[in-house]
């Protein structure tokens, strides 16, 4: 995990947040299934936007990580890297790429998704917390750096 370097970096509050330890409480929160985790990232007036879905509110988004845990199956493993990181007084922002990885029980690692994000953070009461995601997924890439190709027509 690559850490932020310039003005929002530090963790202090008059510095910005301290995203790592932010997206690290994410993925902690993701590994154990632990909701309350995850969503302590979150304002309650935070909303979730991701082009494969209608944009989430906080409670929303709570629900489906609740469904998402009581589905059977791995879920992947998430890795970040912070690409940017800004902050001026109470607001921030972040872009980073997120990988999750599965093993389905076996040896080898496989990438399931990839995506762009963009973080907005508000500092309040409870310090800084995310208040706008804009999730952007890459396409589907095989191993070898290709699109799949598409099922044959039968004849």
């Amino acid at each position: 995990m690559k850490k932020p370097h310039g003005p929002g970096s530090s963790g202090s509050h008059g510095d910005g947040p301290d995203v790592n330890a932010i997206y690290d409480t994410w993925a902690a929160g993701y590994q154990a299934a632990d909701v309350d985790k995850i969503m302590s990232i979150y304002a309650p007036s935070a909303i979730f936007d991701d082009p494969c879905y209608p944009p989430q509110t906080y409670a929303a988004l709570a629900a489906w990580f609740r469904f998402d845990f009581s589905r059977s199956g791995p879920r992947p493993t998430w890795k970040y890297e912070i690409e940017s990181a800004e902050s001026s007084g109470s607001l921030a922002f972040v872009i980073s790429n997120w990988v999750g990885f599965t093993d389905f029980g076996k040896p080898q690692q496989a990438e399931v998704r990839r995506l762009r994000s963009v973080d907005f953070f508000r500092l309040g009461a409870d310090g800084w917390k995310i208040f706008r995601t804009l999730n952007i997924p890459e396409p589907c890439v095989g191993t070898a750096g290709k699109r799949p190709r598409k099922p044959r027509k039968k004849k």
